[in-house]
């Protein structure tokens, strides 16, 4: 009996065993294999479809091997990519390389992609690349001596430190491109020298090194001391005795300096960014050029150029001046025009600001407006100025392309009585969707200090500070992008907007002479 029994319990023993066998058998089927990566080729129709040892960010590619069909993640330097499973198969994997900060990526992590499934991970290495990046700049000296440098002099041999910096296209320093057959690349760095000459620098890459390669572009901001550079002019057509501020860099060592063909010899510099003169009379139109030991800066664009703009041509969109570039729209809100002669009769003249820019010029005031009040009404009326409301041509047709950053509507302004709030508005009849705003009391959101001038001033407004959101957004790509992109032509109305939550005060101030000009 004894014997019968034991014998039962191995039966059921060996039978337990089966099933456990059996099972584990039936789960070892069923586990994941996990990923394997043995290559990565361009997502290209053939012959295009090559193995590749580089890939960009936004790239797309395929990546080969087994068990692919079932991952879940695709990492890019530690960076997850978003996937689409309808491209997996079990062989290969076709992902788009995501946007890297290379800035945050460790180091031993920034060349590894990894594939995950529940299966288990994959890692392949290969060389990752995007845009330039530039993190800061040392002297090109030997260690210890290679210390972080934040002011750059011409001549000076530098070490850009970064990520992508290898094979670049152009490396600039103010618009002034560097010898690229000298520079010595590292993986992380280029070993470039600044140009010993800065001349002729442009205005609006001041302070900047810009660092271009196949891949994309980048800046970088840092002082450069080298040729002066001029950024804005408090006043471009001055009378005999008005006070002149030129706004820019490195006004030191000065040589010389011109303006409009005459030469200035008195004048006082504040902290190298400011040089200041009484004008004398000016007999001709002409740029300003400075020169200094370290080079010369010339302008773009001409000042005491009022016989122009008296007498139109393209660009001028209201000198007030009878004839065809008068350019103001009668009859709409407080606006009026006066007359520069005390005996003209009509147009009266206004003592608060005297003689303006020819025999004309207008007056614009406003009452206290609520909290986002205006003056703008998109058709006659409303308390604004309606400039060329003919159409006035901006930019000459071949410009049309051109970016804002090259351009600038101008005018001269005159404020006797203090503007503490309302923002001055810009907008063309062809885009009344971009704005520029120009607030000059405004210190910050919650800030403000009441302003004047010192008589006539330039008011210059880059055509890039058009930009939508009530002024605040995306700036325009290009110029036509405010004109009848066929034509260049577009109207005009300026008017002032109450964007502050608080009543303002009572506005007044004279303009002439508005007009487009290269920057």
């Amino acid at each position: 009996m004894k014997n019968r029994k034991n014998n039962y319990i191995y039966y059921w023993q060996l039978l337990f065993l089966a099933v456990v066998i059996l099972f584990g058998s039936a789960c070892q089927e069923e586990q994941m294999e996990p990923p394997v990566i043995t290559g990565v080729i361009n997502y290209e129709a053939s012959p295009n479809d090559t193995a590749v040892t580089t890939i960009q960010t936004g790239q797309w590619v395929v990546l080969l091997g087994q068990n692919l069909s079932t991952v879940t993640q695709v990492n890019f330097g530690s960076v997850p990519a978003t996937i689409n499973t309808a491209l997996f198969a079990d062989g290969s994997l076709v992902v788009q390389l995501p946007d890297i900060p290379f800035e945050s990526v460790p180091a031993d992590e920034l060349n590894i992609v990894t594939a995950i499934s529940e299966g288990g991970m994959a890692t392949f290495n290969i060389n990752i690349i995007g845009d330039p990046l530039i993190a800061h700049v040392r002297s090109g000296e030997a260690a210890p001596n290679d210390t972080v440098v934040n002011v750059l002099y011409p001549g000076d041999e530098i070490n850009i430190v970064g990520y992508n910096l290898k094979d670049a296209t152009e490396i600039a320093f103010q618009g002034i491109a560097a010898d690229l057959s000298k520079v010595v690349y590292t993986d992380t760095s280029a070993i470039v020298q600044v140009p010993a000459d800065l001349s002729g620098s442009n205005a609006l890459l001041a302070n900047t090194i810009t660092y271009t390669t196949d891949i994309g572009a980048t800046s970088f901001s840092i002082r450069i001391v080298g040729p002066p550079v001029i950024l804005n002019i408090s006043l471009e057509v001055p009378f005999e005795g008005d006070m002149v501020h030129l706004f820019g860099f490195n006004f030191t060592a000065i040589q010389s300096l011109t303006f409009a063909g005459t030469e200035i010899t008195d004048y006082q510099v504040e902290d190298e960014s400011v040089l200041s003169f009484v004008s004398p009379a000016l007999a001709q139109s002409g740029p300003v050029e400075i020169t200094t030991l370290a080079g010369s800066f010339t302008t773009v664009f001409n000042v005491n150029d009022i016989a122009y703009i008296n007498s139109g041509g393209v660009g001028i969109l209201a000198n007030m001046e009878w004839g065809d570039y008068f350019g103001w729209g009668w009859g709409n809100g407080d606006v009026n025009i006066y007359a520069s002669d005390p005996n003209s009769g009509w147009p009266s003249y206004n003592s608060d600001y005297g003689v303006g820019y020819g025999a004309m010029y207008l007056v614009y005031k406003s009452a206290p407006l609520e909290a986002g009040e205006d003056g703008y009404l998109d058709g006659w009326g409303g308390n604004q100025i309606l400039i060329n409301d003919g159409g006035g041509q901006w930019v000459p047709t071949e410009n049309l392309d051109d970016s804002g950053d090259n351009w600038a509507l101008k005018f001269e302004m005159n404020v006797t009585k203090p503007w503490s709030g309302g923002t001055l508005c810009f907008r063309t009849a062809s885009a009344s969707n971009y704005i520029a705003r120009y607030e000059p009391w405004k210190v910050s959101a919650t800030k403000s200090v009441a302003v004047t001038t010192d008589g006539w001033q330039t008011i210059s407004i880059p055509l890039s500070a058009f930009r939508l959101n009530d002024g605040e957004g995306d700036s325009i790509s290009k110029v036509s992008d405010l004109l009848n992109a066929d034509s260049g032509k577009t109207y005009m109305r300026v008017y002032l907007h109450n964007y502050r939550t608080s009543t303002t005060e009572n506005f007044e101030a004279a303009f002439d002479n508005f007009r487009v000009v290269r920057r």
